[in-house]
């Protein structure tokens, strides 16, 4: 994927994979919106600085990607300052697994609003832009949990699992207006999130 010049919205951009996202853009070129939500602002803020390094046009723009009026707030205004968005990845999740017999509905419910319903949020509101401009480039990051059951992780891997749907159906709808959605599906990283897991966890 050619990224030189276009215009990427990273959701959860502030760290982690967003943010390694980010800066390879960044070093082909494009144009890069990190976003976060507020209480990772300070952490986001210095993402964007890095970029900017870098000698790209970057901005931050909060915004909670399970909030509807909020993403779709976001987007207008990320159009209004760059024109357009050619690319969006999917990016932003949380983690609150525990065993399934042990459940916490509140929790599951907060890692599918995030996990799942943000991605269709975000989606959403791209695509009538993307499909005007006849072109688009959507990337969602699922999991190695959506493929394999691992301990634990059921919450997690549920949400995973429903978006490599969603990315099935987006590409299937969005084929003849020059767009294409495509998943990735890392393992373990060493990331903030990865690290709330338990050692025992991790090593097996």
């Amino acid at each position: 994927m050619k990224v030189k010049d276009r215009v990427a919205l990273i959701t959860g951009g502030g760290q982690g994979i967003g943010k390694a996202i980010a800066l390879t853009f960044a070093r082909e070129g494009a144009k890069i919106v990190v976003n976060d939500i507020s209480f990772n602002e300070a952490k986001a803020m210095k993402t964007v600085e890095e970029l900017r390094d870098i000698g790209v046009e970057a901005e931050l723009f909060l915004a909670d990607v399970s909030k509807e009026d909020e993403v779709n707030s976001m987007v207008e205004k990320v159009i209004a300052r760059f024109g357009r968005v050619d690319i969006l990845v999917n990016n932003a999740g949380i983690n609150r697994d525990g065993l399934l017999h042990k459940g916490n509905l509140a929790n599951w419910e907060a890692v599918m609003a995030v996990n799942l319903t943000g991605p269709f949020i975000c989606t959403k509101a791209v695509l009538p832009s993307m499909r005007a401009q006849g072109y688009g480039r959507i990337v969602n990051l699922s999991s190695l949990t959506a493929r394999i059951g691992i301990f634990g992780t059921g919450y997690y891997a549920t949400s995973k699992s429903g978006l490599i749907g969603l990315t099935k159906v987006t590409a299937v709808e969005n084929a003849t207006k020059g767009i294409t959605c495509n998943a990735l599906a890392p393992g373990y990283i060493n990331t903030d999130m990865m690290n709330k897991y338990p050692a025992e966890q991790l090593k097996a």
